[in-house]
């Protein structure tokens, strides 16, 4: 009877098994790998009867579900000492500082390559437009501003619940809820990409109230049209990226990008050539689905399919415990995105040289930004880990030496932009009045990434402890209470123009970081812990009320069939 079954029921089963759910009793208080939770005898008689006859052979993975790990912590706040470590699920040797900083550099080093192929993707296109016109490069322009407001944050910021879930099963060993979650998120996204894509197909009635001009508002809207078609393939990739990386493979979305940022660039070339502006759209549109497909590839042949049990009707439902998570994660990503846009907006008031040079600080800070993002991708996925482990005591040590990496990387990226301001600005131009404005400002922009990196570790932080809503709050009243105003006030009325509306964003990046690093530090972690495991504990009972149903229709169509 095992024989018939996919390896995702079997692991399913294997969970219900080894939780004892296949008792008879009336109620009776379970411990599972999460926690203690109460099982009714229709449930519970249900999964004997299911699972009765099913042959269970024990491994490694599910002896430790059964016997090797103890849900017993107790969760008050006057000791925090570790009781349910498991290290052997983790692949590492006994956790040292030195040992996971080497852990963070190592996973840190591909994520930068992959971040940063990202980024060069984007500026491909704008590129090789550039010599098409510049009534071409406006429209491009303004469509890849509203792709990445409207698609790209909404994607990205849903995709980061997958930081919280994804991690967190693989470090409880529950390696089969990885794939599913990352099937949730996955059809998630692709339902809310539906209305944007509606957005996009009729954009022109919307940015007309922000370009007036009849040409440009058509060349747009073609441009986005042609990336709806895109879309799919992107958001696949975004969370296939983190369904490996919650796997501690950071490499894998590395080498696609190696291959597709080449391809990249010359699919726009080819097709800019032969079709012109929709040339670029198309190359963009087909390097999207190649990186989905390489991705898939990649889990399929060479690793990544431990945690794949094929597809599941699971991934259609239950998407609540999803949203609570992406939503947050949505506004976090979607506030810094907009914010950025809006100085932008702002700096077009003080002419076309402040224009000009408003972009290549904004080009420079997301370049160097990618650094530390990295290391904080690499941080949020083993803290994510070590909370699904149970182990309180590899939370702490990764968090506290997180906050020297955020320091050290702070430094070299601000170093790296003050010491190098005028050759990072001549690769932009060579306009010595739009140089002057870009230098002039650079020195707060280096302030800025100092700050920056704390602001960007701290927010991963959350978002493996599953607090994206903490992150959500501060990111908000930071920018658009602190921020935004400040940067009005100063370039406006104090008329430091382009080095006020810098000024302003340092200032609600301060307070992003300081109020995020009080909340790491004072982190609950047992806390944190429980609240994981009841996530778990949850997603159980929905697989057995999704049973129950299926059983119950079951046995409705044999009764009717008698009669």
């Amino acid at each position: 009877m095992s024989s018939d079954r996919t390896p995702l029921q079997q692991n399913e089963e294997q969970d219900l098994v080894s939780s004892n759910y296949a008792s008879d009793t009336y109620t009776q208080s379970t411990n599972t790998n999460y926690g203690s939770i109460k099982a009714t005898k229709s449930r519970t008689s249900l999964a004997s009867r299911q699972y009765s006859d099913h042959e269970y052979d024990q491994d490694e993975e599910s002896r430790y579900h059964s016997d090797g790990y103890s849900a017993s912590i107790p969760y008050d706040d006057e000791d925090d000492e570790d009781h349910s470590i498991n290290d052997s699920i983790l692949d590492e040797p006994q956790l040292t500082y030195a040992v996971e900083l080497f852990q963070i550099l190592a996973s840190s080093i591909p994520l930068s390559f992959t971040f940063f192929f990202e980024y060069l993707l984007a500026v491909n296109s704008l590129f090789l437009i550039g010599h098409l016109g510049s009534s071409e490069l406006a429209a491009a322009s303004l469509a890849v501003m509203t792709f990445n407001i409207t698609g790209m944050a909404v994607f990205e910021g849903m995709a980061t619940c997958l930081d919280t879930f994804c991690s967190q099963a693989y470090g409880a060993g529950k390696y089969h809820k990885v794939g599913v979650y990352f099937q949730r998120c996955t059809f998630m996204i692709l339902a809310v990409s539906i209305p944007i894509m509606i957005l996009w197909w009729f954009s022109k009635w919307f940015l007309k109230f922000i370009v007036p001009q009849e040409d440009l508002l058509e060349l747009t809207q073609l441009y986005l049209r042609i990336l709806c078609l895109g879309s799919p393939g992107l958001i696949a990739f975004e969370t296939g990226k983190r369904f490996l990386q919650s796997q501690k493979i950071f490499h894998a979305s590395t080498y696609v990008l190696f291959f597709c940022l080449p391809l990249n660039l010359i699919l726009n070339y080819a097709f800019i050539q032969m079709w012109g502006y929709v040339g670029a759209p198309i190359a963009i549109v087909v390097t999207y689905w190649v990186m989905a497909l390489l991705l898939l590839a990649y889990v399929k042949f060479v690793d990544g399919d431990k945690c794949w049990g094929g597809f599941s009707q699971r991934g259609l439902k239950h998407w609540d415990k999803l949203l609570k998570l992406a939503l947050p994660g949505l506004i976090m990503i979607e506030s810094e995105y907009l914010s950025f846009e809006i100085l932008t907006v702002m700096a077009s008031y003080f002419g076309t040289e402040s224009l000009a040079a408003q972009s290549i600080i904004s080009n420079i800070g997301s370049l160097v930004y990618q650094f530390p993002f990295a290391i904080a991708s690499a941080i949020a996925t083993r803290v994510a880990i070590y909370v699904g482990s149970g182990s309180i005591r590899s939370s702490k040590m990764s968090v506290r030496l997180s906050m020297f990496v955020a320091l050290f990387t702070g430094l070299l990226s601000a170093g790296f932009i003050y010491f190098g301001r005028r050759p990072l600005a001549l690769l932009f131009t060579s306009d010595e009045e739009v140089l002057q404005l870009a230098i002039k400002s650079m020195p707060i922009l280096a302030i800025n990434q100092l700050l920056d990196a704390f602001n960007i570790i701290s927010a991963a932080i959350l978002r493996s402890q599953g607090r994206q809503d903490v992150a959500s709050i501060f990111n908000v009243i930071s920018y658009y209470v602190v921020a935004l105003p400040l940067a009005y006030v100063l370039a406006f009325v104090y008329d430091f123009e382009i080095s006020g509306l810098w000024l302003g964003l340092g200032a609600g990046i301060a307070c992003i970081s300081a109020a995020e690093m009080v909340m790491v530090w004072q982190s609950k972690w047992k806390k944190i812990i429980r609240e994981a495991r009841e996530r778990e504990e949850e997603d159980l009972e929905y697989f057995i009320d999704d049973q129950s149903t299926i059983a119950s229709s079951a046995a409705s169509s044999v009764i009717d069939f008698q009669y």
